[in-house]
């Protein structure tokens, strides 16, 4: 049996993943600068770190340390492609190369044209990141699911399910942005 200040503390994860999850994914929703869009991202991924600390069983344990190695990895990546379209969208002034800074997700317009190789590793991690199967973020996410069920967290489960299923609008619509032609840019905004 736990003890009442150990009851807190996991009440309070629990408390803090809820939140986490909402407020990332609905303040996410509104973004159209690319880093803000990833950091409300990261927010909501928190909670589902957050939401297998809370359980404190072994196998929630696992479930944890498995999703911060993938979520870790996925969005190092996402940085990584980032900093590389970048480089790509860099121009050359007077012999001087200047450094494009994406700041809107706008700006990856038909990148999927200039750039499949790139646009499709940035695709993957996106769609990770969103939790679709078969990528590792959606066993990641599965794994927290199984871990709350095991101990009858229901309400948190439909709460995690619906709020990744919400965020799934974002990452499609940098998807959708990479794949528009630049004559239709006007449809986006």
């Amino acid at each position: 049996s736990k003890g009442g200040g150990s009851d807190a503390l996991y009440n309070l994860l629990f408390l803090s993943s809820l939140i986490s999850l909402m407020i990332g994914t609905v303040l996410g929703l509104a973004q159209s600068q690319i880093k803000r869009l990833l950091a409300y991202s990261t927010i909501a991924h928190l909670g589902f770190i957050l939401l297998a600390l809370s359980i404190n069983t072994e196998e929630a344990l696992d479930s944890f340390l498995f999703y911060i190695i993938q979520y870790t990895i996925t969005n190092v990546n996402v940085f990584l492609i980032i900093i590389a379209f970048n480089y790509l969208l860099s121009s050359l002034v007077k012999n001087n190369l200047v450094i494009k800074d994406i700041k809107y997700i706008s700006e990856l317009i038909n990148q999927y044209n200039k750039n499949p190789i790139l646009s499709l590793s940035f695709i993957i991690c996106l769609l990770s990141m969103a939790g679709i199967p078969p990528f590792i973020g959606f066993f990641a996410k599965l794994f927290v699911l199984f871990s709350s069920i095991s101990v009858s967290q229901y309400f948190l489960v439909i709460i995690a399910i619906i709020v990744s299923v919400i965020s799934t609008y974002y990452y499609l619509r940098i998807i959708k942005i990479l794949y528009t032609e630049d004559n239709h840019i006007s449809e986006l905004v």
